[in-house]
């Protein structure tokens, strides 16, 4: 079953080349996500009241073959491709509407898991749940897997970040989106350029006051990111490529 939501590009979601950033790009498909999770039955409320879980993005992969401008709007339709032990797999494709007619610019990937708001740990009670019946589409995405991305032993760069209230969500830790503000904010060469893909690994959550680091490390055409917690463990890793 799938879904599909109409969004308008604001001049807040646009940077100096005037095409919208990546990382307000990916808080356009986290709200398709969730409308069509609070659809299903699955939005965070019920989770916390039923399993005093919520929703966590632990693996995401974003193509971009066009960047949208201030005020174009664009459909995002998702789906739900499966479920997989602790993982929830849904998709995405990114539509550019002009008139009647609609153009393929991108494409995403994402895995999710449930958090246990007391423990913090994986909890996968509410995979359980009968709501599953009937919503799982099955349909997969031509998007090759990603790479295994870890440590950064020699960063081109590297910049200190302290998490602060407007970084945190309704869980209590890092929102998802500003571990990639703070990548871009480290290096910004790739920004502005289409296409090209983003390749993120969520491993472990950071909370308000934390120091963390953001190291990045040039390659040909890609930019590597990993940030650090402060105790010097990944927190977030990412892959930037050039297409």
């Amino acid at each position: 079953m799938k879904h599909l939501f109409n969004f308008t590009v604001q001049h807040a979601n646009v940077d100096a080349s005037r095409h919208m950033r990546l990382c307000d790009l990916e808080h356009y498909i986290l709200e398709a996500a969730g409308m069509s999770a609070s659809r299903f039955g699955l939005k965070t409320d019920m989770l916390v009241e039923k399993y005093n879980a919520t929703w966590v993005l632990t693996r995401l992969t974003i193509v971009a073959d066009y960047l949208p401008t201030y005020d174009d709007e664009i459909i995002v339709e998702t789906w739900i491709e499966g479920n997989a032990h602790m993982f929830s797999m849904r998709n995405f494709r990114i539509y550019l509407k002009k008139g009647e007619e609609k153009f393929l610019i991108g494409k995403c990937s994402s895995v999710w898991t449930l958090l246990n708001l007391t423990t913090r740990a994986v909890d996968t009670a509410a995979f359980h749940d009968p709501v599953w019946e009937g919503i799982i589409d099955g349909e997969k995405l031509d998007l090759p897997r990603a790479k295994r991305l870890g440590t950064i032993e020699e960063p081109t760069s590297e910049m200190p970040h302290t998490i602060h209230y407007t970084d945190l969500d309704y869980n209590n830790h890092c929102n998802s989106i500003k571990y990639l503000q703070f990548m871009l904010n480290a290096d910004d060469s790739l920004t502005g350029i289409y296409p090209i893909r983003l390749d993120m690994n969520y491993a472990k959550e950071v909370h308000k006051g934390d120091a963390i680091r953001v190291q990045v490390q040039e390659q040909p055409d890609a930019l590597q990111y990993c940030i650090l917690t402060p105790s010097g463990e990944i927190s977030c890793t990412a892959l930037l490529t050039k297409l």
